[in-house]
C-alpha cells in the first residue's frame, strides 16, 4: 500500500478511570483512526491502493456501481477502513479483509486469515465531498465517527425543532447557525452509527443534556444516552465527530483534525 499527502493516520490509547468489562484493557482501548483528503488524494494513488488494499469481493462490487458518485463513496470509505487497519494490525493483509455490510447496513470486516482476530474489531466509515475517514476500534469498547459539512440549505432542517435547551446551549458557545447545523449534524450521525441505528430513529432522540468546549473541541453528552458522549472538531472542509463511552477518556491529546 502507498501513502500520499493525502492520507493521515493516527493510532490512540484510552483510558477510563473506573475498570469495566472482562477484557484486557491494553489491547480494547486503543482506536486508530484513518482521514484521506479526497482533494489531494492522485487518480494514480488512489488506484494502486485499489489494487492493493481492496479484496476481491470489493473489486467485484466497485465495477457494478453505474454512478460515479457512489462508486467514489464506496471507494472512500473501504481505502480509509484498510488504511486504518493496516496501521491497527501491522500483520494483516488488508486485500485478506472484506468490509461488508451487517442487517442494519453498518460495516463490518470478513476474513479468511487467522493472523489477526478481525471478528474482535469494530469499523466505522463515513465519507463527505472531501473526506474518507474510517475508524478502527475493539467491540468491546464501542465507538463511532461521522465527516459531514452541511450545506446552506441543510441549516434550516437540521436547526428545525430544536430543544430551547439546546438553542441555549449553542448561542452561549457562540455558534452560528451554519456552526450549530454542523455540529449537530455530526454528533448525531455518530451517535447514530455507535448506536447502529443510523438515521431512522427520531432526531430527538439524539438531544444533548450537555454541550461543553475544550480547546477546540465540543463534547456533548446525552439526554437519552447517558452511556456515550461525543467529541466535534471543527474544519474548514468538514466537522469530524467521534462517539466513545461517557467514561472514556483520551490518553494525552487524543485525535487532531486538520
Amino acid at each position: 500500500m502507498t501513502a500520499s499527502d493525502a492520507v493521515k493516520l493516527q493510532s490512540f490509547d484510552l483510558l477510563r478511570p473506573t475498570q469495566s468489562g472482562s477484557f484486557d484493557a491494553d489491547k480494547i482501548l486503543r482506536a486508530t483512526l484513518a482521514v484521506i483528503d479526497l482533494d489531494v488524494l492522485t487518480p494514480a494513488d488512489r488506484a494502486g491502493l485499489i489494487s492493493s488494499a481492496f479484496h476481491m469481493r470489493e473489486t467485484d462490487r466497485h465495477e457494478t456501481f453505474k454512478h460515479a458518485r457512489r462508486r467514489d463513496s464506496f471507494v472512500a470509505g473501504r481505502l480509509a477502513a484498510k488504511l486504518a487497519l493496516r496501521q491497527h494490525c501491522p500483520d494483516v493483509d488488508p486485500s485478506d479483509v472484506s468490509v461488508e455490510n451487517g442487517v442494519f447496513d453498518q460495516p463490518i470486516m470478513i476474513s479468511e486469515n487467522g493472523k489477526c482476530d478481525i471478528a474482535q474489531l469494530g469499523v466505522s466509515i463515513s465519507h463527505s465531498q472531501s473526506y474518507g475517514t474510517a475508524l478502527i476500534f475493539h467491540r468491546a469498547h464501542p465507538m463511532g465517527i461521522d465527516v459531514d459539512m452541511p450545506s446552506q440549505e441543510d441549516v434550516g432542517p437540521v436547526l428545525a425543532g430544536l430543544e430551547p435547551k439546546t438553542r441555549a446551549q449553542c448561542d452561549r458557545l457562540a455558534l452560528s447557525d451554519f456552526q450549530a447545523a454542523s455540529l449537530l449534524w455530526v454528533a448525531r450521525e455518530s451517535l447514530a452509527k455507535t448506536l447502529t441505528t443510523a438515521m431512522m430513529s427520531p432526531l430527538a432522540l439524539y438531544t444533548p443534556s450537555e454541550i461543553t468546549q475544550k480547546g477546540t473541541c465540543f463534547i456533548l453528552r446525552y439526554e437519552n444516552f447517558g452511556q456515550y458522549q461525543t467529541h466535534v472538531w471543527p474544519g474548514a472542509k468538514a466537522w469530524l465527530a467521534l462517539t466513545m463511552p461517557a467514561r472514556t477518556e483520551f490518553e494525552g491529546a487524543g485525535p487532531s483534525w486538520r
